[in-house]
């Protein structure tokens, strides 16, 4: 793909002289004094960053160490809370003395930063162009660097370093993840992907409250309202009090609609209308929007005033401190969340076996599909500046941390010392399509189909336990995943159950339904957003609420529109238009 234009925040030239004197190393005297302006017009000098003599393998094999020792340059992120060992700290460890070990890698911090502080300093850091050989970025701070060409390619380090587990999470993103990393056919970050299926917000249902009342799963919003209003109207639970919720929504602290994973928002609402709230979409004229402002947001936002207006919404929408209260006391019948909302109700369904909560696609839009906005297929990239001299270096490291992690588990290692405070590079890694995946082999094995004998564990951290657990747990038939087909008595419940039913309840839609995806043109930031977007966020987040609450009336949405395009947003629509070419 074309080198994209982007835009990124630019400090000022006061906080730029101030970075580099903190971005650099103490003492470092071959600095550049350039800004991110002239960024990539000058090689690094670093003395210690010449690239060393090396064997073959150290160059070819993701395991291989180096003939002589390479000095890694990097900026790292402090927990203020971790705890170190007496003698260990961020720059003494056994994590960096396993890297010199296994690679003959020198890890040598630049600086450390408070994780409070962390965006910050890397942003001055990018700002100066006073740069570690390799950083952890995000979507933003990687775009930057991408405009002032301070990255090298690492497609034939990545190629001949990473190990298979490593390539088998990069690949799992599919061509979205491929597209955000690539320029000109050139791979410039390793990323840590995020699991594809927690974008999709579902329905979860109180299946026993459908059955006591005799109804069928809803499918569009108009079968939704029914439900609703039998949920709150025909005492689902039997207890004689009218004291049922219909739908539970968002907190205090919540969104109506958000990007990805929303749990208790109304995102399957929305999208249900084609409203994809807080997405860079395309109009019907090709033209960049907004998806907050467009005319399908304005009719969901209508039909969720009207469900409310009824008390088919709960009346404590935005007020409660948290939402799942009347989940977890049993009160409410419907809520939306991603497949990990099994973890949510596990322990409700532990105390009280008759909470039968059923995931579906639900509402469908006006063809009969699901639609789904999605979340960024990553969030954190793994980068290589110019000035490094062993891009290789980047994999090397990341292939100890996926290689070892669990036998620091099971050594006490992890216990005493977390990877996440003071591994170099640190990611949580895995395959985007990890859940998708278990769900297709905890049913196959299920079924009969394969056996744990045929399953390659390598490259999936904990489907072996899923299924030595799923045999003990599951009652048959083994097909049907109601509640009342599983055995909470076992001493593997309590520990497992959640994600159990998170997987094969939870995902079971998005695997035997399918759903159709909406991605966003850009999930970063750009020039205005640094100074304007929290204004233009507050004023959506209060004329949402006061429509949906009946405090506005929907006209108010139209005043909405053109106040937000005029403090800032139709300036950020042009600009997000220059990314998207």
């Amino acid at each position: 793909m074309k080198l994209r234009k982007i835009t990124a925040t630019v400090l000022t030239l006061a906080m730029i002289i101030i970075s580099l004197a903190a971005c650099g190393k103490e003492n470092n005297t071959d600095s550049k004094n350039t800004t991110a302006a002239n960024a990539g017009t000058e090689d690094s000098t670093k003395d210690d960053g010449a690239a060393p003599a090396a064997t073959d393998t150290a160059l070819t094999d993701p395991f291989g160490k180096y003939a002589d020792p390479v000095t890694i340059h990097l900026g790292a992120g402090l927990n203020p809370n971790a705890t170190f060992p007496e003698g260990e700290s961020i720059e003494k460890n056994d994590y960096l003395d396993m890297i010199k070990d296994t690679f003959n890698i020198d890890i040598t911090y630049d600086w450390v930063a408070s994780t409070t502080d962390l965006e910050q300093k890397v942003n001055m850091c990018i700002a100066s162009n006073t740069l570690p050989d390799i950083m952890n970025v995000n979507a933003t701070q990687y775009r930057a660097m991408l405009k002032y060409d301070q990255l090298q390619p690492i497609t034939k380090a990545f190629d001949s370093n990473a190990s298979d587990l490593l390539k088998s999470f990069v690949s799992s993103g599919g061509d979205a993840l491929k597209d955000l990393i690539s320029v000109d056919g050139e791979m410039m970050a390793i990323p840590a992907p995020e699991l594809t299926s927690s974008s999709v917000n579902t329905m979860w249902i109180r299946q026993d409250w459908l059955d006591a009342l005799g109804l069928e799963v809803p499918k569009t919003v108009e079968d939704l309202e029914k439900v609703a209003e039998s949920f709150v109207t025909k005492d689902p639970d039997g207890n004689g009090v009218a004291d049922t919720i219909g739908i539970v929504g968002a907190s205090n602290t919540g969104f109506l609609a958000n990007v990805g994973q929303n749990q208790f928002g109304f995102d399957a609402i929305f999208a249900s209308y084609g409203s994809f709230p807080r997405y860079w979409l395309k109009d019907g004229s090709g033209n960049v929007t907004y998806g907050s402002i467009a005319p399908e947001t304005k009719e969901a936002l209508a039909k969720l005033a009207d469900m409310y207006k009824k008390g088919l919404i709960d009346p404590e929408l935005l007020v409660r401190s948290d939402s799942s209260e009347p989940v977890l006391a049993g009160k409410a019948g419907i809520f939306f969340g991603p497949w990990w909302s099994g973890y949510t109700v596990q322990n409700s369904v532990l105390e009280n076996p008759t909470f039968d909560w059923q995931a579906y696609e639900v509402p469908l839009n006006s063809e009969g599909k699901f639609v789904s906005g999605m979340s960024a297929p990553t969030n954190q990239y793994i980068v290589v500046t110019k000035n490094c001299k062993n891009p290789e270096a980047a994999a090397k490291i990341i292939n100890l941390l996926l290689r070892d992690e669990e036998s620091w588990i099971a050594s006490g290692l992890k216990a005493k010392l977390n990877p996440s405070d003071v591994y170099p590079l640190f990611n949580v890694y895995d395959n985007a399509n990890e859940i998708e995946v278990s769900y297709d082999y905890l049913k196959k094995y299920m079924n009969g189909d394969i056996t744990m004998d045929s399953v390659d564990f390598s490259t999936h951290k904990l489907l072996k336990n899923d299924m030595e657990v799923i045999k003990k747990l599951k009652k048959e038939p083994y097909d049907n995943y109601s509640i009342k087909n599983w055995d909470l008595t076992k001493e593997e419940a309590p520990a497992n159950i959640g994600r159990l039913i998170s997987i094969m309840v939870g995902a079971r839609p998005l695997m035997e339904d399918g759903y159709d995806r909406v991605y966003s043109l850009y999930y970063g930031q750009t020039d205005t957003m640094a100074s304007k977007w929290s204004n233009l966020e507050k004023l959506q987040e209060e004329t949402f609420a006061k429509i949906v609450l009946g405090q506005a009336s929907i006209d108010s949405f139209d005043t909405f529109t053109k106040n937000w395009l005029a403090q800032g947003g139709q300036d950020i629509i042009n600009e997000v238009a220059e990314v998207a070419k």
